[in-house]
């Protein structure tokens, strides 16, 4: 998962410490949590990448492994079902 800065204080997250990433703009550092997300009821506790300027939360590909990603932009809505 990736999020913004800012949106932290709403978690109670563990610091883990930081790492560089190269993105598309350049090396950017992040913040490293241990996250604790709830899908369908059930709990996951995932890594969480905090950065400047992540205007979007960003959920990564590890998820369509075990999940289906079902996607209907006239509705609205975005669905990670069980596979």
């Amino acid at each position: 998962l990736a999020i913004d800065k800012q949106d932290l204080e709403e978690f109670d997250w563990v610091y883990l410490g930081e790492r560089n990433m190269q993105l598309a703009k350049g090396e950017a550092k992040f913040d490293i949590y241990a996250g604790k997300v709830r899908i369908d009821g059930q709990e996951f506790n995932i890594p969480v990448y905090a950065g400047d300027g992540v205007s979007e939360l960003l959920l990564g590909r590890e998820w369509l492994k075990n999940r289906r990603l079902v996607v209907d932009l006239s509705a609205g809505l975005l669905t990670l079902e069980n596979s």
